[in-house]
């Protein structure tokens, strides 16, 4: 069963890059940072080579960080409310035929929540300092660019 969702997240994300092609839209997206510890909270989506933070599309009539709670939710089953997330940064990239504007909070919990990956969407979830991430070879470019800003923000 969990081939077959797989298989349809796959095909609606060919299907999205193909409507990116013809139409080059520009896109909101919303991802938490969530720290715990000095480790960050990274994900692999099955339909992306790329490691990633917990996130997804903000919708039409929603405010961007109940998107990234949202998100935070549905992908790893960790609650925090959209209060308690701190804006981080916003970068726009152009990526896969469209841009892409990602607004990026961050939250601190106090313990690592347990998370497992679903094996449906999610077919990796993990814990990684800074360091690790950052040697990552299939690092998004906004997790890239949301550390590199980071960095120089706690080196001041």
């Amino acid at each position: 069963m969990n081939a077959l969702v797989r298989l349809g997240y796959r095909g609606a994300y060919w299907c999205a890059r193909a409507w990116w092609f013809v139409r080059r839209p520009q896109t909101q997206g919303a991802a938490v940072a969530l720290w715990s510890g000095g480790r960050l909270l990274l994900v692999k989506t099955c339909y992306r080579t790329r490691y990633v933070l917990p996130g997804g599309f903000v919708g039409r009539h929603e405010d961007a960080r109940d998107a990234a709670s949202r998100e935070l939710f549905e992908e790893v089953g960790v609650a925090v409310r959209p209060a308690d997330l701190k804006f981080a940064c916003a970068h726009t990239l152009f990526l896969e035929h469209h841009h892409d504007t990602l607004t990026i909070f961050e939250t601190e919990l106090s313990k690592e929540p347990r998370v497992e990956a679903s094996g449906r969407e999610l077919v990796w979830i993990g814990w990684k300092t800074a360091e690790e991430a950052e040697a990552l070879p299939l690092l998004s470019r906004h997790l890239r660019a949301y550390l590199a800003q980071r960095s120089s923000r706690t080196a001041t």
